[in-house]
């Protein structure tokens, strides 16, 4: 992962996060934050195919990254919601767990979509 990768993977992280958060605090909780999660993701694809990157890994790792970075941020939001319940070392361990299987599927989907599309050079005479 480059530089210019991490960045961009942090810097969607932290709008998303931001997003996720807002639409955590000012909407219905429930089912509804899937739509501003399919935001995150839909937004992080076209980010990374707008930067066109290259290699399948990197785009990978960036788009992993920026959703696993939002989904913490999102996470650590509920657990400090008022009426939550602690669960505990192992509840928050296979939850994050989950969120990240979650996170490399979507990326792996995302990652082949972005692919940025190939130049051809026509035949110069």
């Amino acid at each position: 992962m480059t530089r210019r990768s991490l960045a961009l993977a942090v810097a969607l992280g932290s709008l998303g996060g931001a997003v996720l958060v807002l639409s955590h605090m000012f909407f219905t909780p429930g089912k509804y934050i899937l739509v501003p999660y399919a935001a995150v993701v839909l937004g992080t694809m076209v980010a990374v195919r707008a930067e066109r990157l290259r290699a399948f890994p990197e785009r990978f790792a960036t788009g992993l990254l920026s959703f696993v970075l939002a989904s913490v941020a999102f996470y650590v939001a509920v657990l400090f919601s008022p009426g939550v319940s602690s669960v505990g070392f192992f509840g928050n361990a296979w939850r994050l767990g989950l969120v990240v299987g979650v996170g490399a599927f979507l990326s792996l989907a995302t990652a082949v979509v972005a692919r940025p599309p190939e130049v051809h050079v026509s035949g110069l005479a």
